[in-house]
């Protein structure tokens, strides 16, 4: 589960698991055992079970030991996706009015002028990824939290660093240094931040400390771009592979919801939700899992489970709406599902409606996170 081929293509594995059982102990490259869920409901069921915590001090070692995390649990800052009610609730409270859908509309004409200026620009053969996906996304949440980007290839190389997991050796920067100059430049800019009318603001103003501030925009400026990247990369990337399905959407616009839905459910921007840790002893499908284990929900193979969706591994852009799993369930659902949908059909549909010609040019490229599913690059090429 993790080898280049995996990450290639990891619904072939996710299969097999998820016909032999719907929970699996792993063992990671770093020795980190946890419990893998592969089935949709009980998947489902997971994310929203209040006996699985987000709080990682409830398995601190474990993930010490395998680099996940570091330092004493006690200096900790936690953020969105770390915390349980009540803090979570309140966290929540603060952020979620940015993304209610009425305010997420009021952004489309704005994400509709960034879609159409990329678009223009680009040249007959391109990067999808670093020269339109990544660009619009990271310039709308920016916007949203009032971050000025002015060096975007910068950032994206922090960012980039920060996922790659503890035993992969990177290329370049480091995990450490990636994740250091990440929150050196989001506290920096806490700090020095001017009021407006804008989410940093807005955070500012409420009760709380400046470390609670930095680490939810840190999680928010990452969480606003990189799924909706990833969102944009690998929805395109699916049509590509479909060209039948590609000439559908061209030639009927108006599926383009539809589409992303469909998108998204067959090859979505998260494979795996960030990690729970039980409270206690509990039991799923018949499997004890002990308290203060690791377990992550499979929301890649979740998404293709036979048993919720009709032919799970046909892409098919105008199938009937069927709740998935690609933006989680419970209370820890992504608060930005409105604007990422949007941002979706956006990019997506204005690519396809203002350069039609758009053909894949090249050998697709995957990052090899376990969490995060994402391309390095989408070379294509617009024919005269």
């Amino acid at each position: 589960m993790y080898t280049p081929e995996f990450f290639a293509d990891p619904h072939p594995t996710y299969r097999e698991l998820r016909e032999e059982a719907a929970v699996h102990r792993i063992q990671d490259p770093r020795g980190l055992t946890y419990w893998l869920i592969t089935r949709f409901d009980e998947a489902k069921a997971a994310l929203a079970d209040p006996r699985l915590a987000k709080d990682p001090r409830h398995a601190w070692e474990a993930l010490r030991n395998a680099g996940m995390v570091s330092g004493d649990p006690a200096e900790a800052t936690f953020d969105l996706h770390t915390t349980d009610p009540p803090r979570h609730t309140r966290l929540r409270a603060l952020v979620t009015k940015a993304f209610t859908t009425k305010r997420t509309e009021a952004l489309r004409p704005r994400v509709q002028g960034i879609a159409d200026e990329l678009v223009a620009s680009l040249p007959d053969r391109t990067d999808l990824i670093g020269d339109f996906a990544y660009p619009l996304s990271l310039t709308v949440i920016a916007e949203l939290l009032g971050i000025p980007i002015e060096d975007r290839d910068q950032f994206r190389e922090w960012t980039t660093a920060a996922m790659t997991p503890p035993y992969i050796t990177p290329e370049g920067m480091s995990r450490e240094e990636g994740g250091r100059r990440l929150r050196e430049y989001v506290t920096d800019l806490v700090a020095t931040k001017q009021e407006g009318d804008d989410l940093v603001s807005a955070l500012r103003a409420g009760e709380l400390k400046q470390a609670e501030v930095v680490a939810l925009t840190q999680q928010l400026l990452f969480a606003g771009h990189e799924p909706v990247m990833n969102l944009i990369g690998n929805g395109l990337a699916a049509l590509f592979g479909h060209p039948e399905q590609l000439s559908l959407l061209r030639s009927q616009p108006a599926l383009i919801a539809g589409a992303v839905d469909e998108l998204l459910r067959y090859d979505g921007p998260t494979a795996r939700a960030s990690p729970r840790y039980p409270t206690e002893d509990i039991e799923i499908a018949g499997t004890i899992i002990p308290a203060g284990s690791v377990v992550i929900v499979g929301v890649a193979s979740a998404n293709r489970d036979p048993s919720r969706f009709d032919d799970p591994d046909r892409l098919d852009i105008t199938r009937p709406e069927q709740p998935h799993l690609a933006f989680g369930h419970g209370i820890h659902r992504c608060l930005g599902v409105p604007l990422a949908r949007m941002e979706g059909e956006i990019a997506i549909g204005t690519l396809l409606r203002q350069r039609p010609s758009v053909r894949l040019d090249g050998e697709l490229t995957w990052h090899p996170f376990p969490v995060f599913r994402g391309l390095q690059q989408l070379p294509v090429r617009f024919p005269g």
